[in-house]
C-alpha cells in the first residue's frame, strides 16, 4: 500500500536536510513574445455634472475609535473536546454592518465546527447569542445573525478598489482577548500591499496594522471610517505581515452568504498537522471541528481523524483544498481519504460538496480501505510502512552536506559566464549573464520516475533559485519540471517540453519564503501528482502527465544582473 509514499519520501528528505555528472551548458531564456498595445479604449461622451457631495472628514485614531467600537464585536465560539485537542473556547472578532437584520462579518475560521457562537460588545463580558446564516471556508468569510441588537451600531462598508498604497488604515479587534481582557484594540498603521495573494486568499489588503490571534474577522478601516477590509491573518515573528480580505473580494460573498448559501462547503475545521505522535505522520490536515449536518458530518468525518487526501490529491494546506472546492460545484461528489489514529484505519468515501441536512443517495459512507496500526504503529495490511521514515538503503540515492568541501559526484567547474564551485559548507552555482538558466544533477539521480528532492537553499541576488526533476536533454531537444523561490518572497512552478516553456504554477507570492536567509524546498512526484513545499509549507500541488522520468538536481535562473545560489545540503530520494 502506498498511502503515505510521499509522507515517507518527504519525511527523510526533512530529516536528511554520485559516475561522473555531466554539466548541463546553459542556454539563454527565451524572451516572451511582445504583445501588440490594445488601443486606447474611445472618450466617453461627455455627461451633465452632479452636484458635488461633501468630502468626508478623515478621522483621527480616537475619533475612529469611538465612531467603529460599538460596530465591532467580540466572537467567542464554544468547541468541544476531542482526541487531540481538549474543550474550549476560541475567540474573534466581528463587524456589524446590517443592523435591521442583525448581521455581522467574521471569518469562517472563527466559528467553523463550534457547538456554541456568542457575541458581546466592547467591554462587557455579557454575551448573545449568535447563529451562523452562512460561510465560506475558502474565502474564510462568515454572516453571524442575532436577535438582540441593543448597544449595537452599524458600520459602513466602504471601497477597497479606490485605496493605494500606503494609505493609512486602523485594524480593530480584541487580540489574544482571554488574556488582555474586552476591550476593543485600535492598531494604526498603513497599506503596504493590494491585491495580495497568499495560501487560500485571492485578494487580500498587506498592512503594518497589527493583526494578532483574536483579531480576526475584525474591519481594516480608513480614515474616513469606512471598513475596507476584514483582518484574516498576520505572520507570526514576521513584522509589518498583516492581511486583510479586500471588500472589494468580500461584498458580493457576503450577499451570497446572507441568503443562507454556504460557498465550497464541506463543514471541516482544519489545522495544519501539528499532532504527529498522534498520527504517526506530519502530512495531511488535523480535523478539529466538524459541523453538524456538514458533507463532511454525512460521510462520517469524526473530530481528530486526519484528512489525507482529496480527489486523489494529497493534502497538507487549506490552500490544496480549496483548489479543488474552487474547481467543483454544490452537489459534485469528492473523495475523502481520511486516517483515524484510535483504530489505524485508513478509510475513504465520498461526501456530497455543499449539501446540508441528511445525507443524500449519491454520499458514500466511509468505509476502511486499511490498516496502518494505532498510533502510527508498523501497518497490520501493508507490505510498506505507512506514516515513518524509510532506512537509507530504501530510498535515499543522494545526500550531499558539503561540510567537507567535497563535491561528491556534483558537477564544478567554470566556464564563460557560470560556474559551480564547492565552498563554505554549500554548492554554489553563480550565474553572469542576463537571462540564462543552469541545472545540474548527479549521476546518480539521472533517470528517477517518482521521488523527492529536498535542499537547504539561499539566493544572493535577483535570480530564482529552485530545483528540478524529471529532466533530459536528446540532441537539441530538452525537458524538465522546475519550481524555484526568489528574494521577492515568490514561487512558480513550470514545465519545458521539447524546449516549449509553460508555466504549471505562479509566479506567487508566499509568506513562507525567508529572504536571503537559508530556506527548507522540497519537489515530491509520484506518477502524476505534484507537491511543492517551502520550509514545511506545502505552497503548489498539482498535476501533470508530460514527462514521465529523468533527471532530478538543482535550478537557477537569472533575471537582469548577476545571481548566486548556495545549496547547503541536497537530498534526492527516489520510490521507484
Amino acid at each position: 500500500m502506498r498511502l503515505f509514499a510521499v509522507f515517507m519520501i518527504t519525511a527523510l528528505l526533512l530529516a536528511a536536510c554520485g559516475g561522473t555528472p555531466v554539466a548541463q551548458t546553459p542556454t539563454t531564456v527565451p524572451t516572451a513574445a511582445a504583445t501588440s498595445t490594445p488601443e486606447a479604449s474611445p472618450t466617453a461622451a461627455a455627461t451633465s455634472t452632479p452636484e458635488a457631495s461633501p468630502t468626508p472628514v478623515a478621522m483621527n485614531n480616537e475619533e475612529l475609535a469611538e465612531k467603529i467600537r460599538p460596530a465591532t464585536v467580540r466572537v467567542v465560539a464554544e468547541f468541544g473536546e476531542t482526541a487531540i485537542e481538549p474543550e474550549g473556547l476560541g475567540a474573534g472578532t466581528g463587524v456589524v454592518y446590517n443592523l435591521e437584520k442583525g448581521y455581522i462579518i467574521t471569518n469562517a475560521h472563527v466559528v467553523e465546527g463550534a457547538s456554541v457562537v456568542k457575541i458581546a460588545l466592547a467591554d462587557s463580558t455579557k454575551t448573545r447569542s449568535a447563529r451562523v446564516v452562512g460561510r465560506s471556508q475558502c474565502d474564510d468569510l462568515a454572516v453571524l445573525q442575532v436577535e438582540n441588537t441593543e448597544g449595537l451600531e452599524e458600520a459602513k462598508l466602504g471601497d477597497s478598489s479606490s485605496m493605494k498604497v500606503g494609505a493609512e488604515v486602523v485594524a480593530l479587534g480584541y487580540p489574544l482577548s482571554f488574556d488582555l481582557g474586552t476591550d476593543v484594540s485600535v492598531n494604526p498603521g498603513s497599506i503596504s500591499q493590494l491585491k495580495s495573494q497568499l495560501s487560500k486568499f485571492e485578494n487580500l489588503i498587506k498592512t503594518d496594522a497589527a493583526i494578532n490571534p483574536g483579531n480576526s474577522g475584525g474591519p481594516l478601516v480608513n480614515r474616513r471610517g469606512e471598513v475596507i477590509g476584514i483582518n484574516s491573518l498576520g505572520i507570526v515573528g514576521a513584522q509589518g505581515q498583516n492581511y486583510a480580505i479586500a471588500m472589494s473580494q468580500a461584498q458580493p460573498i457576503i450577499k451570497q452568504l446572507e441568503q443562507g448559501k454556504n460557498r465550497h462547503y464541506i463543514g471541516l475545521n482544519l489545522v495544519p498537522n501539528e499532532y504527529p505522535d498522534y498520527f504517526g505522520t506530519d502530512e495531511g490536515m488535523a480535523v478539529i471541528g466538524v459541523a453538524s449536518g456538514s458533507p463532511a458530518a454525512q460521510v462520517g468525518i469524526e473530530q481528530a481523524d486526519l484528512l489525507v487526501k482529496m480527489e486523489g490529491k494529497s493534502i497538507n494546506s487549506e490552500e490544496a483544498i480549496c483548489d479543488i472546492l474552487r474547481s467543483h460545484a454544490d452537489g459534485d461528489q469528492l473523495k475523502v481519504t481520511v486516517f483515524r489514529a484510535t483504530t489505524g484505519d485508513v478509510l475513504e468515501g465520498e461526501l456530497t460538496l455543499g449539501k446540508v441536512g441528511a445525507a443524500d443517495d449519491k454520499t458514500v459512507k466511509l468505509a476502511v480501505v486499511g490498516n496502518v496500526g494505532a498510533g502510527g504503529e508498523e501497518p497490520a495490511t501493508s507490505d510498506e510502512p505507512a506514516g515513518g521514515e524509510p532506512t537509507e538503503d530504501d530510498s535515499l540515492v543522494v545526500n550531499a552536506s558539503f561540510d567537507d568541501g567535497d563535491p561528491g559526484t556534483w558537477p564544478v567547474g567554470e566556464e564563460d559566464g557560470y560556474s559551480a564551485t564547492v565552498a563554505d559548507g554549500a554548492y554554489t552555482l553563480r550565474l553572469d549573464t542576463d537571462n540564462m538558466y543552469l541545472y545540474l544533477g548527479p549521476d546518480e539521480a539521472a533517470n528517477i520516475s517518482d521521488g523527492a528532492i529536498a535542499a537547504q537553499v539561499r539566493p544572493e541576488g535577483d535570480g530564482f533559485a529552485g530545483l528540478m526533476a524529471r529532466g533530459s536533454d536528446a540532441g537539441d531537444s530538452r525537458s524538465m519540471y522546475v519550481c524555484w523561490i526568489n528574494n521577492n518572497r515568490k514561487f512558480a512552478c513550470s514545465k519545458d517540453v521539447n524546449n516549449t516553456w509553460s508555466v504549471i504554477v505562479g509566479p506567487k507570492e508566499s509568506a513562507a519564503i525567508v529572504p536571503n536567509q537559508n530556506n527548507k524546498i522540497v519537489l515530491a512526484i509520484v506518477g502524476n501528482e505534484f507537491s511543492f513545499q517551502i520550509n514545511d509549507e506545502e505552497v503548489a500541488s498539482f498535476t501533470d502527465d508530460s514527462l514521465s522520468a529523468g533527471a532530478w538536481g538543482v535550478y537557477t535562473e537569472t533575471t537582469p544582473g548577476k545571481f548566486n545560489a548556495h545549496y547547503d545540503h541536497i537530498a534526492i530520494a527516489s520510490l521507484d
